[in-house]
C-alpha cells in the first residue's frame, strides 16, 4: 500500500532530453540538481556515484545518475560513446530555468541548492543501487519518445513526457519485482545477465534457445522460464528487442541499405528482416529512415 500511494503523489517533470555524443578524451565530473537516466546506445563508459565502486555499462544498458551526489562518467570506447539522456525530478520540485541550472559545480557548499528527492520506495532505492540495468525494447522507446516530445515541443508535450516517464517508472518496478521474485541464486542471476550482455555487444550471431541454454549449462525450458523471469521478457523477445534497437540506430545513423542492416543485426533474409521491424515499430525499415530523415 505504500508504495501505490508513494506512486500516485510522483509527478515527473522533463528539465532535458536528447540523444548526445560524448567523446573519448571527455570525463564528466560534477553533481547535478536533478536526476538523469542515460541509455547507452554505442561504445562503453565507466561510472562511478561518490566513493562506490566504479562500474562499466555495455550498449543495451541503461544507469540512474542521483541528484547531489558526485558521479564520474568516463568515455572508455574510439572515437565517442552514444547516449539517450534525460534530466527529470520526480516530484516537480526544482525551478529549472535553463540548462546552466541542473549543473552543479563541485567547489559549491550543498546548501547553496535545492536538490530533488528520490522516491522512498524499494523498487526506487535499489535502482538507485542496482549500477547499469539491461534496457528492454519498452525502455528504450519510452526514452526515444521522451526526447521526441521535448526536442519537438508540440502542444501537451510535458503532459506527455510525464504520462511517459510515469510508464518508465511503472515498467522498471515490474522487472525489479521480478527479478526479486526469481527465485535464483547470485551466480545464476550473474550468468543470465552476462548471457544478456553477450546478446547485445553480439546481436549479429545466431542465438537459439539451444546455445543460450548450453552456455548456462542447464536445460531449454528451464533456462527459457529463469531468463523471462530475471530479464522480464523471453529470450526470443529479447534478441529481438536488441536487433531492433541496433537496426533503429542504423537506419537512422547510416545510409547502408535495409539488406546489409537485417544481415549485420542476424537476418540472413530480408523479408524476414522486413517483417519482423514493422512488426516492432509499426512501418517497415525504409519508411522508418525516411521518417527519421524528416525530424
Amino acid at each position: 500500500m505504500q508504495a501505490t500511494m508513494e506512486s500516485r503523489r510522483l509527478n515527473p517533470v522533463v528539465h532535458w532530453a536528447q540523444q548526445h555524443r560524448q567523446a573519448k578524451e571527455r570525463v564528466i565530473e560534477r553533481r547535478i540538481r536533478d536526476f538523469e537516466i542515460l541509455l547507452l546506445e554505442h561504445g562503453e563508459v565507466e561510472v562511478q556515484i561518490e566513493s562506490e565502486a566504479p562500474f562499466r555499462v555495455q550498449p543495451g544498458q541503461f544507469f540512474l545518475l542521483p541528484a547531489k551526489l558526485k558521479h564520474r562518467v568516463e568515455v572508455l570506447s574510439e572515437p565517442d560513446a552514444l547516449f539517450l539522456g534525460v534530466h527529470f525530478d520526480f516530484y516537480n520540485e526544482l525551478l529549472i530555468a535553463k540548462d546552466e541550472d541542473i549543473i552543479v559545480s563541485l567547489d559549491h557548499h550543498e546548501g547553496d541548492y535545492h536538490f530533488g528527492s528520490m522516491p522512498q520506495t524499494s523498487e526506487f532505492l535499489e535502482w538507485m543501487n542496482a549500477g547499469s540495468l539491461h534496457a528492454t525494447s519498452e525502455v528504450y522507446s519510452l526514452l526515444e519518445a521522451v526526447i521526441h516530445e521535448f526536442t519537438h515541443r508540440p502542444a501537451g508535450y510535458m503532459m506527455c513526457c510525464q504520462g511517459l516517464l510515469l510508464q518508465l517508472f511503472a515498467h522498471l518496478s515490474r522487472a525489479i519485482h521480478q527479478r526479486q521474485r526469481a527465485g535464483a541464486s547470485a551466480g545464476m542471476q550473474l550468468a543470465i545477465a552476462e548471457l544478456a550482455a553477450a546478446i547485445e555487444q553480439n546481436a549479429g550471431e545466431l542465438w537459439s534457445n539451444e546455445r543460450m541454454a548450453d552456455m548456462l549449462n542447464i536445460n531449454v525450458d528451464y533456462m527459457g522460464r529463469l531468463f523471462k523471469k530475471i530479464m522480464g521478457t523471453s529470450p526470443n523477445k529479447f534478441v529481438q528487442g536488441i536487433r531492433h534497437a541496433q537496426a533503429k540506430r542504423l537506419l537512422r545513423d547510416t545510409n547502408d541499405t535495409i539488406e546489409w542492416i537485417g544481415h549485420t543485426i542476424g537476418y540472413t533474409d530480408v523479408h524476414y528482416f522486413v517483417r519482423i521491424f514493422h512488426k516492432w515499430e509499426g512501418m517497415p525499415p525504409g519508411e522508418y529512415r525516411k521518417f527519421c530523415r524528416l525530424l
